[in-house]
């Protein structure tokens, strides 16, 4: 489909709609009246003004479709994207704390149980375990960490 769309020079929204209307939804829509509400539903939001100043997220406007090409399109998604964010998804700033608090006491758990407890003896404790563990962890990381 990329291919074809970089073939035209302006987006072929009618072969589009035949596509999406007649093809892929309309192959199984076996009413008449069915196919005609797709069909005008296709018309109303299938149009070069769809994507004209659309806000796709908090900050990130569409640019106008004419201007790029398929190619540009995604180089622009890929570069002008904010960073994933709890506003990104329409969720309040704070979302995020309940999510990270969780994976925390997660991890901390984890790492307590590395050392298991109890056992026959002839180990260290579990504390040891888990400062040799992160010593090797800390030795293979790059000196910014």
């Amino acid at each position: 489909l990329g291919s074809y769309l970089n073939a035209n020079p302006t987006t072929p929204w009618d072969d589009l709609r035949y596509i999406f209307g007649e093809i892929m939804y309309g192959g199984h829509i076996t009413d008449a009246w069915d196919r005609r509400t797709c069909n005008t539903y296709l018309k109303v939001y299938q149009d070069p003004g769809l994507l004209s100043g659309l806000e796709l997220a908090p900050g990130f406007k569409s640019p106008n479709p004419e201007a790029l090409d398929y190619d540009g399109y995604i180089s622009y998604v890929e570069t002008a994207m904010p960073p994933e964010s709890p506003p990104l998804f329409g969720l309040h700033p704070n979302a995020e704390i309940g999510y990270l608090t969780s994976s925390t006491e997660n991890l901390f758990f984890k790492i307590l149980s590395i050392g298991g407890g109890g056992g026959d003896g002839g180990g260290g404790s579990g504390g040891d375990i888990v400062k040799d563990t992160m010593n090797n962890l800390m030795e293979r990381l790059p000196e910014q960490y």
